[in-house]
């Protein structure tokens, strides 16, 4: 992954500008929450891009909460270890035709 140049919010995604690229974040609102689902990415990556997205939004004063979602334990644990006021994760463990949300 590149150095960030910028990271915006829109209506239906978070936008993350590299230099000639730029990564779409879907997420949802529930319960006064951003969802975001990170499953996809490795432990680095999916660190990285919670941090800066969560900084961002505490930095403009969001008063959304941001859940992520990612794929195992490890990546939980690298994320709350910062402890972060505005975010919280969870593991996603996806089934054939469902998928489970462990806390």
């Amino acid at each position: 992954m590149n150095i960030v140049k910028q990271i915006k919010l829109s209506k239906s995604d978070f936008i993350v500008e590299y230099g000639s690229s730029s990564l779409k974040l879907d997420y949802r609102t529930q319960d006064g929450k951003y969802i975001i689902d990170i499953t996809n990415m490795n432990l680095i990556n999916a660190t990285k891009i919670a941090i800066l997205c969560s900084t961002y939004c505490f930095i403009n004063n969001f008063k959304k909460k941001i859940c992520w979602l990612v794929a195992d334990e490890e990546i939980k644990k690298a994320i709350n270890i910062l402890r972060l006021n505005n975010i919280e994760s969870k593991v996603c463990e996806t089934n054939t035709n469902r998928m489970v949300i462990a806390s």
